[in-house]
């Protein structure tokens, strides 16, 4: 949000520059010098004013840089009524709202929504309009006046109204509020389009953290792929996936004899190795256990070379060196789960149970017993023909399973 706030206050200075170039050039061909030098250096003060906008704004001080903003509306006011000491022309000072070029006022308001927020431009205009509203009371009140035109349009005209209308002393405050009015409802449809537009960034944005929230658990090749998906994680199916299970051999008693320091900075250690080769062969995070993670292949979709892969991110979680001695133990295999949303409207978790995740938990848990590295069920290795360096194991028993299971191990 703050990268687009940034982004957008260097479009608005980038477009004010160019309006003021588009300005200066109409003021060179249309008025003569040196009434147009004049004008030039109010152009030159507009410039300086959204100099110091994009200056606070990068700086982080955006109230100074809406402060900065609303000097627009005085300066403009002051270059379109008040006398420019360098032509003395014989008319009422009233007179100078005819010719005023009052509709500069949108192309400032409007090149606001660009960079600033929906408040700053409700602001800005409401702000335009109560200076225009003063200046035209000042020219009411301290303006020159020329009664004699006056007197004279009276005796010319035989209608009383038209010569009302044409009097060049008049300031005409129903005209004047109606400019106002009109400032204010356009300020207010400009602030309504950019409050959507605000809307619509903060779904972007939410957009952008929902992926990255996925980021955390899939492999970013396949972020792109869920996130464009219609049909929601809430479905509940079944499908064949390779369930992992990584575990520090002995975390335990090392935290116990280093402290929590250590042992927090060697866990952070061993799960950023854990997430990147997981992530590196495209599988899912599913979750940290503690000194312990989970990860599945063939999740959320399945794939022809869930097993190859799985079985390449054992070898690579295998070669990982922990500091202390320290070594990790997996377990691995193939079957079929059940996969859905978990828990409440509140909180919802995307899991994925199952016996195989048991027996994947359980092959990990079997390793210290059996004093191997690695087991990895025969269910994974018939899917491939990647086996180094597994060697195959027989039948072992597993706790709560009744059959053996044929399994593979490293040493």
């Amino acid at each position: 949000m703050e990268q687009n706030k940034l982004e957008g206050l260097r479009l608005t200075i980038l477009t004010r520059f160019l309006m003021l170039v588009v300005f200066g050039l109409l003021l060179v061909t249309r008025v003569p010098w040196p009434e147009s030098g004049y004008y030039l250096l109010f152009i030159a003060a507009f410039g300086l004013v959204g100099w110091m906008q994009l200056y606070f704004g990068k700086m982080g001080y955006p109230r100074v840089a809406t402060i900065a903003l609303m000097f627009d509306a005085v300066i403009l006011t002051y270059m379109m009524l008040g006398p420019n000491p360098w032509v003395n022309p014989e008319w009422p000072t009233a007179t100078l709202y005819k010719f005023s070029g009052w509709r500069y006022m949108f192309v400032f308001l409007a090149a606001a929504t660009i960079g600033h927020s929906w408040r700053v431009i409700l602001a800005f205009g409401a702000w335009m309009a109560f200076v225009w509203l003063v200046a035209a009371g000042m020219i009411s009140k301290y303006g020159v006046k020329i009664p004699e035109i006056t007197q004279q349009l009276q005796e010319a005209l035989d209608s009383a109204v038209l010569a009302r209308v044409l009097d060049p002393n008049r300031i005409f405050w129903s005209a004047r509020i109606a400019d106002a009015v009109v400032l204010a409802l356009v300020a207010t449809i400009l602030a309504v389009n950019a409050w959507r537009r605000n809307k619509l960034v903060l779904a972007q944005t939410e957009l952008a953290r929902e992926r990255s929230n996925l980021s955390r658990h899939f492999a970013p090749s396949m972020v792109e792929l869920m996130a464009n998906r219609d049909k929601p994680f809430g479905e509940i199916r079944t499908q064949n996936v390779v369930i992992i299970f990584a575990d520090i051999v002995g975390f335990t008693t090392f935290a116990e004899r280093v402290g929590p320091h250590e042992a927090i900075r060697l866990l952070r250690h061993f799960h950023e190795q854990m997430e990147s080769i997981i992530f590196r062969h495209e599988g899912t995070l599913d979750k940290f256990l503690g000194d312990g993670v989970m990860a599945s292949f063939g999740t959320p979709q399945t794939r022809e070379d869930d097993s190859e892969r799985a079985l390449l991110c054992v070898k690579d979680i295998l070669d990982v060196d922990l500091p202390h001695g320290l070594t990790i133990s997996v377990g691995a295999h193939r079957g079929e789960v059940v996969l859905g949303d978990v828990g409440s409207e509140r909180r919802l978790e995307f899991a994925t149970i199952g016996d195989t995740v048991n027996v994947a938990a359980r092959l990990e848990a079997a390793t210290r017993q059996a004093n191997v590295r690695a087991f990895v069920s025969d269910s994974c290795i018939k899917e491939t023909t990647a086996i180094e360096p597994f060697t195959h194991t027989g039948p072992i028993e597993l706790r709560g399973r009744k059959e053996p299971l044929n399994v593979w191990q490293v040493e």
